[in-house]
């Protein structure tokens, strides 16, 4: 994702960094000898950062400290996967302030609403498969990115929710919840209208066949 093009992504990063003040990222960390040695964060590879830190690489403490740090590269560099980011968040942030978890949010929820902004056969665009698994890392109900979707009622999102329940019937892992929701009378509602105003689009038929799925 292009951080630098989506302003809520941006400005919900910028927040991020700005809760985490009190916790300044460490220049280097202390790691098993035989694993890493001392390892300079400037040089070390983001992907080890995120599954090595509190493990084998440095304390909780700089896990809390580099979370700003290693979100905005989930989000920005392809090595790097949101859900390994997120799952390592969730081990450690019991003992986090509610501010912080809260940064850690609204993240969440601003990658959420730009992925919904945006079609799922856009390149390199994510499905809402793919979004919800990576962010069920974190180890929360999705009731809040739930009602964040019924509020988005656009072309984008319906056709997200089309492709969801497409997605469902050929066996992706989606949670319970989730379907359970997608399932509901305002959701068929919901693609019965999208199929109507969108009729003519390419992406017509994923709606149709959603329509029939959920009918």
């Amino acid at each position: 994702m292009d951080v630098q093009t989506d302003a809520g992504v941006d400005a919900a990063l910028w927040g991020l960094e700005a809760a985490f003040v009190a916790h300044p990222a460490p220049q280097s960390l202390a790691g098993c000898p035989h694993c890493h040695g001392e390892v300079r964060v400037a040089d070390a590879d983001p992907l080890t950062l995120a599954l090595a830190l509190g493990n084998t690489l440095g304390t909780a403490d700089d896990l809390r400290a580099l979370t700003p740090f290693l979100l905005r590269r989930a989000l920005t560099d392809e090595r790097v996967d949101l859900r390994t980011v997120l799952g390592r968040v969730a081990e450690v942030w019991a003992d986090w302030s509610e501010l912080e978890r809260d940064a850690v949010r609204d993240v969440v929820d601003a990658v959420w609403t730009a992925l919904l902004d945006a079609h799922p056969d856009a390149p390199d665009g994510a499905t809402a498969v793919a979004m919800l698994d990576g962010i069920g890392a974190l180890g929360e109900p999705p009731d809040r990115l739930l009602a964040i979707w019924e509020y988005k009622e656009i072309a984008s999102a319906d056709h997200h929710l089309a492709e969801l329940v497409v997605d469902a019937f050929y066996g992706a892992r989606i949670d319970r919840r989730v379907l359970v929701w997608a399932r509901a009378a305002p959701q068929r509602e919901r693609l019965e209208r999208a199929r109507e105003r969108d009729g003519a689009e390419r992406w017509a038929g994923t709606l149709a066949a959603a329509c029939d799925l959920v009918g």
